[in-house]
């Protein structure tokens, strides 16, 4: 019983910080509940992880943490639909109003989420480093 209650919880609580995270970045998301539910899981582990291992804390992340991580896994997955469907492609020589080419930026989500993964990585064996001695 007490892992059906925590489930359920834990889903509860996702969608919230789904949510508000969907609700913090302006413009459209198609996304559904569950995906809704998941973002916010999602973003209270990293959230958890991050509040563990850089502030040594072990009461919790927080809700402003764990909807500012999840803000950026939707961030991260608008980019990745935008860049799928095509969406504000420009040509390399389009002018700006002043009148020079535009320089285009690309956004690479695969560097963003790698080097999330690596700075989590690094601080966690930093973290265990300054522990052991």
């Amino acid at each position: 019983m007490e892992t059906v209650a925590y489930i359920v919880g834990l889903a509860f609580t996702g969608l919230i910080v789904g949510a508000l995270a969907r609700l913090g970045l302006p413009g459209r998301d198609p996304m559904s509940i569950f995906q809704t539910m998941l973002v916010g899981v999602a973003g209270s582990l990293i959230a958890g992880l991050i509040s563990y291992y850089a502030f040594d804390s072990e009461r919790g992340a927080g809700i402003l943490l764990s909807v500012l991580c999840a803000l950026v896994i939707v961030f991260a997955v608008r980019k990745i639909r935008e860049r799928a469907l095509g969406e504000h492609a420009t040509s390399p020589g389009q002018s700006t109003s002043y009148g020079s080419t535009a320089t285009q930026v690309h956004f690479m989500p695969g560097c963003l989420i790698t080097s999330l993964l690596i700075s989590v990585v690094l601080t966690v064996l930093l973290n265990l480093v300054i522990r052991a001695f």
